[in-house]
């Protein structure tokens, strides 16, 4: 038989926790599964260092709105990159160091022709987690749904995400295509697995995301611990919220702890005495906060996916003028916690006794990591 060689392509090096951490974790838990994988280095478009083509360009257009949003972003973080170059510094080394140690990556693509011209030695590709189908992305999705492979190898989605609830019925021949092009359909929501059962009349299968893949042992043999005995309240947010911000304050008066804010990027933010702001944590580094966190309060899906790995109590705020909170919403469903759901706005929660008992949400993690892995060795080795 011949021996399967894995090439993953996946969201990365774009100085995110939540992508750099379910990036590792696919490819981590095929090396514990004994199959031999690597990444495909394939820079996202918002990587400074993808080079554009027009044969990039997105499939579907993007509004002007995403377009000064994503130009805005990367003129913030060389902003925050030039004026905070110490911070900007370590924060980079480490993000960097922990691919280098902790993934097997191939050779860099910078470009859409740089994917296609190239002779990759892999039988197997999977295309992996986050929002690699999302109609909105500002790039051309082709490269994840595989159109890059040969024709010959076996072509595998897993966890991969759309990010939406609902797409547009004009594209759905775009997407029909594309969706056609692989063999096995893994997708993360279950509204993923309606929308591609709609688009394409195939079953797909709905999975977990891949850093659920890995237990709570798992992570902790690899984080760098945070050097911290007094019990913290911990908010990872992408931006300033005034209601996330009170509801920290809220839980400080009620519990005494101190509040600690994981920094999306190494941006200065506004100074507040009560919160200790963290620029320069890299991937292990904010494991090891989490880990040691009393209570959390975060904005964020991998946030939100952390809070129930380390078992923390926790709520997820999702803002009122935003559409694509279904990734929280439809998590926090599956493990009866849609209590844990805040939109910014409500009322505060009572938070007398913020606990929660995660024997239940522990069994329903480990039967749907145990159905996930079930999926993956069976679309590999079939």
């Amino acid at each position: 038989m011949e021996k399967k060689k894995i090439g993953i392509i996946t969201i990365l090096n774009v100085n995110n926790y939540g992508a750099e951490l379910q990036a590792f974790a696919l490819h981590h838990k095929l090396k514990l599964l004994g199959y031999d994988s690597e990444i495909i280095n394939y820079l996202y478009y918002k990587n400074p260092r993808f080079r554009f083509e027009q044969q990039a360009k997105p499939l579907f257009g993007t509004s002007k709105m995403n377009k000064v949003k994503d130009l805005a972003i990367k003129w913030l973080d060389k902003y925050a990159e030039s004026t905070n170059r110490e911070v900007a510094r370590t924060r980079e080394e480490r993000f960097k160091n922990f691919h280098l140690k902790n993934t097997a990556l191939s050779v860099t693509y910078h470009s859409f022709s740089e994917l296609y011209e190239a002779e990759h030695p892999y039988n197997v590709f999977i295309v992996g987690s986050d929002q690699v189908w999302n109609p909105n992305n500002g790039t051309n999705l082709e490269p994840y749904f595989l159109t890059f492979a040969p024709t010959n190898a076996r072509k595998i989605s897993y966890a991969s995400s759309f990010g939406v609830g609902k797409i547009d019925r004009l594209i759905y021949p775009i997407y029909r295509k594309l969706l056609n092009n692989l063999d096995f359909i893994g997708t993360r929501e279950e509204t993923g697995v309606t929308l591609i059962e709609e688009i394409t009349k195939r079953e797909a299968t709905r999975v977990v995301d891949p850093t659920l893949l890995l237990s709570k042992r798992e992570w902790e043999d690899i984080l760098v611990p945070y050097e911290e005995n007094r019990p913290y309240i911990l908010l990872f947010i992408f931006k300033n919220s005034s209601y996330v911000t009170e509801l920290a304050y809220a839980l400080q008066k009620k519990t005494g702890y101190r509040i600690i804010r994981v920094c999306k990027n190494a941006k200065r933010v506004e100074s507040d005495e009560k919160i200790l702001n963290l620029r320069d944590l890299g991937p292990l580094e904010f494991l090891g906060l989490y880990q040691k966190a009393a209570i959390v309060l975060t904005t964020s899906f991998h946030g939100t996916v952390f809070s129930l790995i380390f078992e923390k109590p926790f709520f997820t705020i999702t803002p009122a003028s935003k559409n694509n909170n279904i990734r929280q919403q439809e998590l926090l469903r599956r493990v009866g916690l849609q209590s844990r759901l805040l939109k910014e706005g409500d009322d505060f929660p009572d938070l007398d006794d913020v606990s929660i008992d995660f024997g239940p949400v522990r069994d329903h993690l480990e039967a749907d990591r145990n159905r996930s892995i079930a999926f993956l060795t069976n679309a590999i080795d079939s």
